[in-house]
């Protein structure tokens, strides 16, 4: 196995595409000094097609996109743990970093639970949470400073989706180190306009006490919005320190 290679996969969410991801890696190709990436798209039935390059350098680029972009974070979890599977099994590496938007990060976390009772997975190593709805959706499941944590952190309201990270906590794996970024635009909602600060720190409580590093990352202002976390210069510098750097890494 190629144990120098540790690739790095773009994920993004629910209603995105190559276009969520976009300048995030263009941003990390910079960071690395390389101009190839390889690109995985998966289909409606989770066939895997790739275009581009896998680079012979430590931190190959992958984006993914998702040809079905309304799916929820279950589907999405199973179709990325068969992607990181297929992978390993052409390019013969044992960790992987991956950089989550939207519901794109609920589902690496959810595909994390998996890696503890299946040692043929290749094992996540860095991980970047931007704008996770773990907690609920403004307008769907949650509403604008409803939900609050208790004196130990925990969410005093928790949604099917947490609650089953939560009960499935002790899966989570110890050697991971996460980066959690979440905005606040500064209007009554405490919120990047989707996805409630609350709902976004709520992983903090169940992976704070777990994983080897977690760090809280809060964005405030008009680049908090939930589709420009994801753009802004400052942002992405923080992430490529984290993922390509991390030994530098600056979170002052």
């Amino acid at each position: 196995m190629n144990k120098n290679q540790r690739p790095v996969l773009y994920v993004h969410g629910f209603r995105g595409g190559d276009y969520t991801t976009e300048k995030m890696v263009k941003s990390g190709l910079n960071y690395t000094g390389k101009t190839e990436f390889l690109k995985a798209l998966i289909n409606w039935r989770g066939r895997i097609t790739y275009e581009g390059t896998w680079t012979q350098d430590e931190h190959p680029i992958i984006q993914v996109v998702f040809q079905n972009k309304w799916v929820g974070e279950n589907q999405i979890a199973h179709w990325l743990t068969r992607l990181i599977f297929d992978l390993r099994n052409k390019y013969q590496f044992t960790e992987y970093d991956a950089i989550g938007h939207s519901l794109g990060a609920v589902s690496l976390v959810i595909a994390n639970l998996f890696e503890k009772h299946h040692a043929y997975l290749p094992k996540m190593n860095h991980l970047v949470l931007i704008a996770g709805p773990f907690n609920g959706i403004l307008g769907l499941n949650d509403l604008p400073n409803i939900n609050r944590f208790t004196s130990s952190g925990k969410p005093a309201f928790m949604s099917p989706t947490y609650f089953r990270i939560y009960m499935n906590r002790n899966n989570i794996s110890t050697s991971l180190s996460v980066l959690n970024i979440y905005g606040n635009v500064g209007d009554y909602s405490n919120s990047d306009k989707y996805v409630s600060v609350t709902s976004a720190k709520s992983i903090s409580y169940i992976l704070a006490a777990r994983v080897k590093e977690f760090i809280d990352f809060p964005v405030d202002g008009s680049k908090a919005e939930h589709s420009l976390l994801h753009n802004d210069s400052d942002i992405l510098q923080k992430i490529n320190l984290f993922i390509y750097a991390p030994h530098a890494s600056d979170f002052s």
